[in-house]
């Protein structure tokens, strides 16, 4: 082969082994962004857990037999702290049926990426929460 013929082939192999680092790269960021929506997704999951926490609690105190208002106060006290500025209710819907909603600060998903704040938030039922707000929603018996 001829001398000019060595160098195209040398070329060609540099150019493969920087298209296969830049799909690496391509890739790396890829799993990255996964990883933080991952994270993120975790972390509403965790607070919409606790606030459900929160709401079961209140209303398994209103069942109890001679529950004080101490007791629901001391609850409402406590939702502050578990979800962040937590904001525990408790409506009376007629008869025995009451629902006990707790709303807290939603986070945006695009907080992150410096994108425009997009928030999905479920509503909540039978109960008006602010925007930026998200909300879980428990209805019991007394």
């Amino acid at each position: 082969m001829s001398r000019v013929g060595e160098q195209g082939v040398r070329g060609s192999t540099l150019l493969e082994v920087a298209i296969a680092l830049g799909v690496m790269a391509m890739c790396g960021l890829g799993l990255m962004s996964t990883q933080l929506g991952l994270a993120r997704h975790a972390q509403l999951a965790a607070a919409r857990e606790r606030a459900s926490f929160a709401a079961d609690a209140i209303a398994e105190a209103a069942r109890v037999a001679g529950s004080t208002s101490a007791t629901t106060d001391r609850w409402k006290a406590l939702t502050a702290s578990v979800v962040p500025e937590g904001r525990l209710t408790t409506s009376s819907e007629g008869g025995d049926a009451s629902i006990a909603s707790v709303s807290w600060a939603a986070t945006p998903f695009g907080a992150a990426s410096g994108a425009a704040a997009d928030l999905r938030v479920a509503p909540c039922i039978d109960a008006a929460v602010p925007a930026g707000r998200a909300c879980v929603a428990l209805a019991f018996l007394r």
